[in-house]
């Protein structure tokens, strides 16, 4: 499962250095373990880290003769305070992405046959639908018409988890961000490092699968006794108040 799973990363992810893998491993086995805790300082942190990088290399994407310095500060500034005050959004988001891409993972591991999908062939001309219907029409006949249903399950039911609960999508949105990144890193990590350790992971695709799902539920296990429940907002603390005192 594991091997399927880094064929189907972009090469840019597969070419990351070996310090770098380590590095994002480790922040997965932090996110996994106390992700939830740190939610919103994680998060906004890594948003203004998106809105600089965006920021400094918006010119050079789109032509424009002006220093990216300017909008490196401003685009830190509003990914940063987006992310605070849309945090709850943003976690859903985080795990409604995150059930999708194990869905398709999963399907592709245990439906796809062993059928090769080369999704990188598909162009990209700035249209999302144009290239989402490119991708779905490169897909194994098997795998085209479940695909696209599966994965729409999954977003639903990560929204309807944020929506209901907004503890339990923190503490299992992050977890499943942190198995994620370490076991992808860490596989990345063990290539570049002893590639003969790679074919020593035991078990078969089922079990592989089961193993990843067992830890994100650890996880979120461990994550729910530490994280404090989710605070309601000042307006409806006080008209509770006010209807307590009526």
């Amino acid at each position: 499962m594991l091997r399927e799973a880094l064929d189907l990363l972009p090469n840019v992810v597969n070419q990351v250095p070996i310090g770098a893998a380590l590095l994002l491993c480790a922040l997965g086995v932090v996110l996994w373990l106390v992700g939830g805790r740190l939610s919103r300082s994680v998060l906004v942190l890594a948003a203004v880290a998106a809105g600089t990088v965006i920021g400094m290399r918006l010119p050079a994407w789109r032509g424009w003769h002006v220093d990216g310095m300017g909008l490196a500060v401003g685009g830190a500034m509003l990914c940063g305070n987006l992310v605070f005050f849309m945090h709850r959004t943003c976690i859903g988001l985080l795990l409604s992405c995150g059930l999708m891409l194990w869905t398709a993972l999963g399907l592709w591991v245990f439906m796809g046959g062993g059928a090769s999908w080369d999704w990188r062939a598909t162009p990209w001309d700035g249209d999302m639908v144009q290239y989402l219907h490119g991708l779905w029409q490169t897909l194994p006949p098997q795998l085209a018409h479940v695909f696209p249903i599966a994965c729409f399950v999954a977003m639903a039911v990560g929204i309807t988890i944020a929506t209901w609960s907004p503890k339990l999508s923190k503490v299992l949105a992050h977890s499943l961000i942190g198995v994620t990144l370490f076991a992808l890193m860490g596989s990345i990590a063990v290539l570049g490092l002893k590639p003969q350790l790679f074919s020593l992971i035991p078990g078969s695709d089922t079990f592989q699968g089961a193993t990843l799902i067992g830890l994100v539920m650890v996880g979120a296990m461990i994550q729910w006794q530490i994280t404090p429940p989710h605070r309601k907002s000042t307006g409806s603390a006080t008209k509770s108040g006010n209807a307590t005192s009526k």
